[in-house]
């Protein structure tokens, strides 16, 4: 089922470019919206430190330069957001990167273009045709697991 795959594969790309989902690190302030109280008392609970490392007889200006350079890359590295790519082959598969991404497969639905080519394509079987259909008319939505599924769950003898 190869032509099931380059539909797949054609939509994941769509919803990469749509989403910029780049594998490159972006800065986001949506942390600093999200958690405001989080972030102001993160640089609150600073200055005592500051003054403690300040006065204290033991503690010279490089603890003082140590610690704020220790703030300042904490703050930047939860303002930094990652959009992981989504791949065909992560479809179905229980690794790491379902950590990070989660279950995108079972949550995503497929476009309405990618369920128009499935079924006007003369390479898909009138089965998955047919199941394709089935599973939109009963959830409304088609994701991209429920295609992998009833193409190669079902190919390897599995029941779904």
């Amino acid at each position: 089922m190869d032509e099931i795959k380059r539909i797949l594969s054609d939509d994941i790309e769509r919803l990469n470019r749509k989403e910029k989902r780049d594998n490159k690190i972006r800065f986001n302030p949506g942390f600093i919206r999200k958690h405001p109280y989080l972030f102001g008392g993160m640089l609150l609970c600073y200055l005592p430190v500051m003054l403690i490392l300040g006065f204290a007889d033991y503690f010279g200006s490089g603890y003082v330069v140590g610690f704020t350079l220790f703030v300042m890359g904490v703050s930047l590295g939860l303002s930094c957001h990652v959009s992981p790519r989504y791949h065909f082959d992560d479809i179905d598969q229980m690794d790491l990167r379902v950590c990070y991404n989660g279950e995108w497969f079972n949550k995503r639905s497929i476009s309405q273009q990618a369920y128009a080519q499935i079924q006007s394509s003369a390479e898909v079987t009138p089965e998955v045709k047919q199941g394709v259909a089935q599973v939109q008319q009963a959830k409304g939505k088609v994701t991209f697991f429920d295609v992998y599924a009833l193409v190669y769950l079902k190919a390897q003898g599995s029941a779904v």
